[in-house]
C-alpha cells in the first residue's frame, strides 16, 4: 500500500508540474498545443503610425493566435483588452470592441497568459477629420471609386493623367478633380450614376442605375493633360437587371478593352467589349456589388449578401479554393486591386477598409467613416468615397 501510494503521489506531482510548465508557455490550444504568438488587427495602414476612429464610432479589434503546432485561431474573446491613457475610448473593452469617447491618442493592448502583450496605436478624431490624410468635399453624394490601374468599384476613376472622376448620385453628375482635389469640370450623366471606370483611351464607363444602362463617355485631353467630359448624350447599352459595379480590363495580350458589370438583381457578372457587345455572362453565388480586375485579368467581386469576396478568371471560372471572408458581420461593398495584387474591400457597416494579400490573407484594416467606393492609383495612393459626409479621402502611400 505504501509503494502504491508513493507511485500515485509521484504521478500526481508530475501532472501538476506539466500543467505549470504548459501555463508558463502560453494558453493551451486544441489538441494540447500551446499559444506561442499573437497578432492583433487592425494595425496602421501602409506605414502610418496610427489607426483612426471618429468620436462616437466603434471599431472591432481582433486577436489571432499562433499555436505550437503551426495552426492559428481567433482568440479575441480570450485576451484581456486595455487602453492607456484612459478616457480616449470607453472602458472596459469587451471582446475587442472599442468605442471612441474623446479626441486623443491611446495605446490598445491585448494581453494573454504567457505571452508578451501586443499593442497598436489608435487616434480618435472629430467627424470629418482624418489627420495625415487629404480629403475634400464632393458637393454631393459620392457613390464609389476606381483608378487608372483599372481596379475599381463605382464612384471614382483616375485617368493616366492623374485626374479623378467621381459620380454624384444626388445631383446626377460626374465631377472631375485633379489628384490634389481641385475641381476641373462637371457634367450631367443623364441618369443616376453609380459605378465608373476608365480605359486606357480615356473613355469613361458609367453605370446609370435609374435606367439600368451602361453609358460610355468620351473624354478629350488638353495640352496640360487635364481630361474633360464630352457634351451631348453618350452612347449607352442596356445591362438588364440591376447594374451596380463596373471595371475595365486591359490585360489581354491583344490589348483589347473589356468591361465587367455586376448585376445585383439576377446575381450575374457580364463581360462586354468596349462597343457594348456581350462576351460572356456568369452567375455569382450571392448578390454581387463591387468588381475589380488585376493586372493578370483576374476578376474580384464582392458579395454583399454573404460578406464574401469571390475571385474569378476573365471567363468567370472561380480561381480561389473558396471565397474569402471579406468582412465579418459587415457589408462587403467596394473593391480595388493595386499593382502588387493586394486587394482592398470597403465595409460600410463596420466603417473600415480591409486589405488582403494576393492569397487572401488579411494584412491590415483601416477605420474610415462610411466607406463605399475605393480605388488605388499607380503610386499606391488610395481614394475612398465617404457617402455619409460627402467627402473623398486620399490615403497617402508610404512608398
Amino acid at each position: 500500500m505504501t509503494r502504491r501510494l508513493l507511485r500515485y503521489t509521484m504521478a500526481l506531482l508530475a501532472s501538476v508540474l506539466m500543467l505549470l510548465f504548459v501555463s508558463g508557455c502560453g494558453s493551451p490550444g486544441s489538441g494540447g498545443t500551446t499559444l506561442v504568438a499573437m497578432t492583433i488587427f487592425p494595425q496602421p495602414l501602409l506605414g502610418q503610425s496610427t489607426v483612426y476612429l471618429t468620436t462616437g464610432g466603434t471599431l472591432q479589434f481582433n486577436a489571432t493566435g499562433t499555436y505550437s503546432n503551426g495552426t492559428t485561431g481567433d482568440v479575441t474573446s480570450s485576451v484581456t483588452w486595455s487602453s492607456l491613457p484612459s478616457g480616449v475610448v470607453k472602458s472596459p473593452i469587451t471582446a475587442g470592441l472599442v468605442t471612441a469617447a474623446s479626441v486623443g491618442t491611446t495605446t490598445i493592448t491585448a494581453t494573454i497568459n504567457g505571452l508578451t502583450p501586443v499593442t497598436t496605436t489608435l487616434t480618435v478624431v472629430a467627424p470629418g477629420v482624418v489627420s495625415g490624410f487629404a480629403s475634400w468635399s464632393t458637393a454631393g453624394s459620392p457613390t464609389a471609386v476606381a483608378v487608372a490601374s483599372f481596379s475599381n468599384f463605382s464612384g471614382i476613376a483616375t485617368s493616366g493623367s492623374g485626374n479623378i472622376y467621381v459620380t454624384d448620385s444626388t445631383n446626377n453628375l460626374l465631377r472631375t478633380y485633379d489628384n490634389e482635389g481641385t475641381l476641373i469640370t462637371t457634367w450631367s450623366t443623364v441618369g443616376e450614376p453609380h459605378g465608373v471606370a476608365i480605359d486606357p483611351r480615356n473613355n469613361l464607363y458609367v453605370i446609370d442605375i435609374s435606367n439600368n444602362l451602361l453609358r460610355k463617355f468620351n473624354t478629350t485631353v488638353s495640352a496640360n493633360g487635364l481630361a474633360t467630359g464630352s457634351a451631348g448624350t453618350p452612347p449607352s447599352w442596356s445591362t438588364t437587371g440591376s447594374p451596380s459595379g463596373v471595371a475595365v480590363d486591359y490585360s489581354s495580350p491583344s490589348r483589347t478593352v473589356y468591361v465587367y458589370v455586376t448585376d445585383s438583381l439576377y446575381n450575374l457578372v457580364r463581360k462586354y467589349d468596349s462597343f457594348g457587345n456581350i462576351i460572356t455572362t456568369w452567375s455569382t453565388t450571392g448578390k454581387p456589388s463591387g468588381v475589380a480586375v488585376d493586372s493578370s485579368g483576374n476578376v474580384y467581386v464582392t458579395d454583399v449578401t454573404n460578406n464574401l469576396l469571390r475571385k474569378y478568371t476573365s471567363n468567370g471560372i472561380p480561381t480561389a479554393p473558396a471565397p474569402w471572408t471579406a468582412t465579418a458581420n459587415g457589408y462587403a461593398y467596394g473593391v480595388a486591386v493595386d499593382s502588387s495584387g493586394n486587394v482592398y474591400v470597403t465595409d460600410s457597416t463596420n466603417n473600415q477598409i480591409n486589405i488582403y494579400s494576393p492569397l487572401g490573407t488579411l494584412l491590415t484594416t483601416l477605420a474610415k467613416p462610411a466607406p463605399a467606393g475605393i480605388a488605388v492609383d499607380s503610386s499606391g495612393n488610395i481614394y475612398v468615397t465617404d457617402i455619409s459626409d460627402y467627402v473623398l479621402f486620399k490615403l497617402l502611400s508610404s512608398n
